[in-house]
């Protein structure tokens, strides 16, 4: 491997294009499609310099007539420690999975349903109260302020269990 071209796209309607085109373009390897948060897939291609540069200038204009391309670029003569970061991860063999017993108090339970149906049984304004001075996660400060009474108990429970699970 001489050479090493990436092209980077939205879509992944783009990143198949692109890809197609690349490889019947000129004789270069397919590394590898990584598909990247938000939409953008940077197409991988490897081989000697100049197929790599003809693959990605036709990629590039398949690119730019489906209005998907972000950027490209070639590398010619990648150093040899650069081709780790192309390299796919080994899998291992799966390990035989493991049964996971979870035992719940029947007192846990009980409780919990004991302190829901105090919540229950409060005026939403109560509920309010104790959501600001619990300062609950699931619930901004101005979502307390209009939130229905089931929300309120809802944020407020989860709140209650967040705090025993971390004692």
């Amino acid at each position: 491997m001489n050479a090493i071209g990436m092209i980077e796209v939205r879509g992944f309607l783009g990143a198949i294009s692109v890809s197609d085109a690349a490889l019947k373009s000129a004789d270069v390897t397919l590394l590898n499609a990584e598909i990247i948060k938000g939409g953008l897939t940077t197409v991988q291609l490897s081989g000697d310099v100049a197929a790599v540069n003809a693959a990605v200038d036709a990629g590039v204009v398949v690119a730019k007539a489906l209005n998907c391309l972000i950027s490209h670029h070639v590398i010619s003569r990648v150093d040899e420690q650069t081709h780790i970061l192309f390299q796919q991860p080994k899998t291992e063999e799966p390990a035989e999975p493991t049964k996971v017993e979870t035992k719940v108090e029947a007192t846990q339970i009980s409780e919990t349903n004991d302190r829901r149906a105090e919540l229950q049984a409060k005026r939403v304004a109560e509920l309010r109260k104790e959501a600001y001075k619990l300062n609950v996660k699931h619930l901004k400060p101005s979502e307390i302020k209009s939130a229905s009474k089931q929300s309120l108990v809802e944020a407020i429970m989860v709140e209650i269990k967040g705090v025993t699970h971390r004692g």
